[in-house]
């Protein structure tokens, strides 16, 4: 009975001490976040306002929420909800305030913290746990990010979570029970829901579950099946909703932007070595040292014990699966990281959690071979963690930023001015032609929506087309005089049109920490010029009945009044008279054009297939109802009802455009031997779009 006292007594010691780690860390956190925090940048402004659409959706912070389900998914259309949605949580006590919404990465910290000390504690004991701990705390990699308003803080706490619980569920000797499952399959959702990279662990982890299922007895088999399963029923809404977004969205952060940045060729020499030279950073260099000399004289002592044909069989059976686990988890998700096109230091966050298993296991050779050898207290060896990090590059990021009290923030003041001038609820919207870190239409967004504002950033200016749409319709500008950050030399003609318009007046110049100033611009009133895009809307929308020459037009309008209008206001002027129009006339063809392009905006397939299909009746001889029914259908995943449509259609209107359409439906559907047939019609189709389009082109 003592000796069970002894334990748990030891125990409770051990989490206390976790616990007054994580308060260590938290209080240096809110010492940068309250005296040394900078303005948001690009990312970090964008998570932020993520964070505070969901805080809005619903109701956390005082506005009206979603009307519906679908309505809160659309706040998310590229990036899991669930990060968004607990740190619009914690908006909601904290504020959201920079500095206040920071508290959610205190949050995410704690539980990493105590998830990183559970993984230590099922491996190797309690001082192996502290290592671990201690680690973590110390890293200058973590450090950054607990600083910075990024998403792999929650990330790396989320993976944490996940492979622990599924790597003690997965374990013959302890796991296989229905609550470690449960637990894990909760992991495995959670980690999804936060965002698409936590895909380099999860796939090949469930890989290598699926594989040794096959030496599991049929209960485990079971459960596997179940934690799949409830897995995609987890992700599927999200995922069923925003499918393009998230495809697209992905394809242009990981191809695009590799190219755009000049990332290396995945298969070439600097990428696969690309990260390397980060980890001596990401730890410090002191705990880099003493954790990799400590694996090396561990890999070296088991080279002398054991003869080399039994090595590698040691090293991976079932004795040794704790350890088995994580090497696997991490060769293989180092090497899906290597092989993703864009680079960047944070990009390896998937790794860390299993890096500091290594390093710490690094520490607990040494601590052994101190105990063993020379009889010394190797519990000073908790207190090179602490020496390292005060040693490393995150000291100077005290010593270089000033206080936040004596800090300049250029977008508050413009922003205050605008806000200003606001009558109450007015929804507004700041054109922003330059993209600096200190000012950008990410930021704008930001700033000028805290404490319930209605203020939108958005940027124009990349294409000379925008020049004549702001002249005529943007109200407030902001401008930059010298660097003008990421953005075309098309701005600058933007900048000058604007300057030298009698259309506007510069209200007040904003000097910069560098060179050059930022200025802002109020339209004047007598130039004022109300910009009734809805009538040019319903104009626009019949246009979709000439087809690919009548869409084009369409999204070239549309996209520049989504940038001068971001609050989208014409639309529900557009569904209230088309509404209204359709009460007294069912077949006013051209408010169910408005409709139906409006529900396609909105993403809504369901509701624009009722419309298109009124169309389809109205208008026998058009094909373009029909072929825009298939693709609404096609893109709700029901190609079985898109081929019938559009192999229906095609019959009574033979056309290019459906005939590819019910080719490529079909297939989707199944009827594979179509293949054939749609390697001759999509290509025509597409020459064909090409050629109708080329009018338009400039």
């Amino acid at each position: 009975m003592r000796i069970k006292k002894n334990i748990n007594h030891s125990k409770y010691i051990f989490w206390i001490s976790i616990l007054f780690i994580w308060i260590l860390t938290t209080i240096t956190d809110r010492i940068w976040w309250n005296l040394y925090s900078i303005t948001p940048s690009w990312d970090q402004a964008d998570y932020l306002n993520s964070a505070l659409d969901h805080a809005r959706a619903l109701s956390f912070l005082g506005a009206d929420g979603a009307s519906d389900f679908n309505s809160l998914l659309d706040k998310s259309p590229k990036i899991p909800p669930l990060a968004s949605i607990i740190n619009g949580a914690v908006m909601t006590f904290a504020g959201d305030a920079p500095h206040q919404a920071a508290w959610s990465l205190s949050f995410w910290n704690g539980f990493f913290i105590f998830n990183i000390a559970s993984w230590g504690l099922y491996l190797n004991g309690k001082k192996f746990g502290l290592f671990c701990v201690l680690i973590s705390a110390c890293s200058p990699f973590l450090f950054n990010l607990r600083t910075d308003y990024v998403l792999e803080l929650p990330l790396i706490s989320a993976i944490t979570f996940y492979l622990f619980h599924i790597g003690r569920w997965s374990d013959k000797s302890i796991g296989g029970r229905w609550i470690q499952l449960i637990i894990a399959t909760f992991a495995c959702s959670f980690s999804l829901l936060i965002k698409q990279s936590s895909l380099l662990v999860i796939i090949p982890s469930l890989l290598f579950v699926f594989v040794l299922s096959f030496k599991r007895d049929k209960k485990f088999r079971l459960q596997f099946l179940c934690l799949v399963l409830i897995n995609i029923l987890a992700i599927l809404p999200w995922f069923f909703h925003n499918w393009i977004m998230i495809l697209s969205g992905t394809y242009r952060a990981v191809f695009e932007s590799a190219a755009i940045e000049g990332d290396p060729s995945i298969l070439g020499f600097k990428s696969i070595f690309w990260y390397f030279p980060y980890l001596d950073n990401q730890f410090g260099s002191i705990i880099f040292f003493f954790g990799l000399s400590g694996i090396l004289f561990k890999f070296l002592t088991y080279v002398r014990s054991f003869r080399s044909q039994a090595r590698l069989v040691h090293i991976f059976n079932e004795n040794n699966y704790k350890w088995t686990w994580i090497y696997f988890n991490l060769i293989t998700c180092w090497t899906f990281t290597t092989f993703i096109p864009n680079k960047d230091e944070r990009y390896i966050a998937c790794t860390i959690p299993l890096i500091i298993l290594l390093l710490a296991l690094g520490f607990s050779k040494w601590s052994d071979w101190l105990d063993t050898y020379f009889k010394f207290n190797s519990y000073i060896l908790l207190f090179i963690p602490a020496v390292s990090f005060l040693f490393s590059n995150s000291i100077n990021k005290f010593n270089t930023l000033q206080n936040i009290q004596s800090k300049y923030y250029p977008v508050k003041n413009i922003l205050s001015i605008v806000r200003s001038d606001q009558t109450i609820d007015k929804k507004e919207t700041v054109i922003v032609v330059p993209s600096t870190p200190e000012i950008n239409q990410h930021n704008v967004s930001y700033f000028g929506r805290m404490q319930g504002g209605n203020i939108l950033g958005r940027q124009l200016g990349q294409s000379l087309l925008h020049i004549e749409p702001v002249l005529k319709y943007s109200n407030w500008i902001i401008l930059a005089d010298g660097d003008q950050g990421s953005v075309p030399s098309n701005s600058l003609v933007l900048d000058k049109a604007i300057r030298d318009s009698s259309l506007f007046i510069q209200v007040q110049e904003f000097p910069r920490e560098k060179e050059g100033s930022y200025t802002l611009w109020k339209r004047r009133s007598s130039s004022f010029n109300p910009n009734e895009f809805h009538n040019r809307f319903i104009e626009l929308a019949k246009g979709m009945e000439k087809g690919p020459l009548g869409i084009k037009l369409i999204f070239d309008e549309i996209e520049i009044e989504h940038m001068l209008d971001g609050h989208l206001k014409y639309q529900s002027i557009v569904r209230d008279k088309a509404l209204s129009k359709i009460s007294s006339d069912p077949e006013n063809v051209e408010s169910l054009w408005s409709l139906s392009l409006l529900k396609i905006l909105l993403n809504r397939p369901y509701e624009a297939d009722i419309y298109l299909r009124n169309l389809e009746i109205l208008l026998p001889n058009n094909p373009w109802p029909s072929a825009y029914r298939t693709i609404v259908n096609l893109a709700s995943w029901n190609p079985w009802k898109a081929s019938l449509i559009a192999d229906s259609a095609n019959k009574r209107n033979p056309n290019y455009f459906l005939k590819s359409l019910s080719d490529v439906s079909a297939i989707f559907r199944g009827s594979f031997w179509r293949l054939k047939s749609a390697l001759n019609s999509v290509p025509n189709t597409i020459q064909s779009v090409d050629e109708s389009l080329k009018p338009i082109e400039k």
